[in-house]
Order: structure tokens, then C-alpha cells, then sequence
């Protein structure tokens, strides 16, 4: 439900943008290059991060909570981006994606399936973004941001016919990265882009854990990713 709230978010801003970008070609602001202030830019993309996981298990009243635990795994990423240009350097937008990994329960939160399979987690996150566009001509645009928000750690899952297993944990992230796009034509482009982020989370004000409802969950690392982009623009 969340993600659908997230979609619909990004659908009513990109709407507002939108007609922001419309009116600021009637008035003049809109230039040649492939970023520019009034434009509204859509980018969607997928990707793989290396990622640290570290879960801890904080037992209430405890003066001395039990040792974090560490995993580093790969996990595939799928975001999505809109972007507004507020000068023909500075640009704001809103960013959403959705990260899956196989993590092992025993090590990272304190239980084994019965039947010795790992766990699959996803995490999610919802930020604003800030970017600085530091070089663009007619096809190129290059640009460095910061991302904050959102982010949540969650695994729901069921063995056949046995026990689940419902898991979450809610905080916020912070991104940093650059980004290259080309535009092959005038709307229509490819992207690339690398980040590093950490995210930090807490399962204390969720009620319908099932399983490590005393294990918070950080996550950091860094992201590559590839995909398109279309630019809102005369």
C-alpha cells in the first residue's frame, strides 16, 4: 500500500511540473540545452548495490545490547526519478526505489527456517532530491546530487504450511551520487549513474512484527545503475 501511496505522490507532482514546465516556455525560460530551468525530467532505471547489512538486537532495559552483526551482499535495484529545473544549474525532485536481497536469517536476525533457506528482504525508499548540473550542451548533462528521505527494511514470508515470518522496520536515508545522461534525441536518452548511501531503521513503533522485533537494521553501500530518461522540453 505504501508503494501505491509513493506512485501516486510522483504522479500528482509530476502533473504539477508539468504544467510549471508549460508555462515557463510561454515566458521565455526555456533554453536549448539538455538541462535547463522549467524543464521537467522523467528518468527510470535498474541496477545492482553492494551493500553492508548490520542488524543489532536492542533489548529493552539492556545497558549492554548484544553485538551487531554484519553481512555483505548484492542486491538488485529499481528506481524511478522525476526532476524539475529551478535554474539552468540547480534542479529539485522526488526519487523512489526498491532494492531486493537474499539475506540469511540465522546470521542477521536470530532465526532459522526449518527448512535452511535464506530470507528474501527488500528495502524501500521515498526522498527529495537537490541536484547541481555542472556541465550540459544540447546532449549531454552532468550532475551530482543529494538524496533524503524514507527508507524501510522489510522480509514477509511463509514456509509450506507452517510458520511465517513478518518483519519491518522503518527510518531514513541519505544518498549522494552523480549522474551522465546523453540524449539521442531530443526527448528521448540513455543515463548512467553511481551512488553511496546509508539508511537507518528502528522496528520499535511497528505492532504486527512476527519475529526480531527488538533488531534494528542499517543499511549502507554503494549503487550502479543504467536506463532511460525523457526531458519535458521545447
Amino acid at each position: 500500500m505504501k508503494n501505491v501511496y509513493n506512485a501516486i505522490t510522483i504522479i500528482i507532482v509530476s502533473l504539477l511540473f508539468s504544467n510549471l514546465s508549460v508555462n515557463a516556455q510561454h515566458i521565455g525560460f526555456m533554453q536549448s540545452d539538455a538541462f535547463q530551468a522549467g524543464s521537467l525530467l522523467v528518468s527510470v532505471s535498474e541496477g545492482h548495490t553492494a551493500s553492508v547489512f548490520t542488524t543489532r538486537n536492542i533489548i529493552p532495559n539492556s545497558e549492554s545490547p548484544a553485538k551487531a552483526q554484519r553481512s555483505e551482499v548484492i542486491g538488485c535495484r529499481d528506481p524511478f526519478f522525476i526532476e524539475f529545473g529551478v535554474t539552468n544549474h540547480w534542479g529539485v525532485g522526488l526519487s523512489t526505489g526498491t532494492d531486493i536481497y537474499e539475506l540469511n536469517p540465522s546470521k542477521l536476525y536470530g532465526f532459522q527456517r526449518t527448512d535452511n533457506k535464506p530470507i528474501t528482504v527488500s528495502t524501500s525508499d521515498f526522498t527529495f532530491t537537490s541536484s547541481y548540473h555542472f556541465f550540459a550542451n544540447k546532449r549531454l548533462d552532468l550532475s551530482a546530487f543529494i538524496d533524503l528521505g524514507g527508507f524501510n527494511v522489510k522480509f514477509k514470508q511463509k514456509e509450506e504450511d507452517t510458520q511465517s515470518y513478518q518483519y519491518t522496520a522503518n527510518g531514513n536515508l541519505m544518498r549522494i551520487g552523480g549522474r551522465v545522461k546523453y540524449y539521442f534525441f531530443h526527448h528521448f536518452g540513455v543515463f548512467g549513474m553511481v551512488s553511496s548511501y546509508a539508511g537507518h531503521t528502528s522496528p520499535k513503533k511497528v505492532t504486527d512484527n512476527t519475529i526480531a522485533g527488538n533488531y534494528t537494521t542499517n543499511v549502507s553501500g554503494c549503487a550502479v545503475e543504467a536506463g532511460l530518461c525523457y526531458r519535458f522540453s521545447r
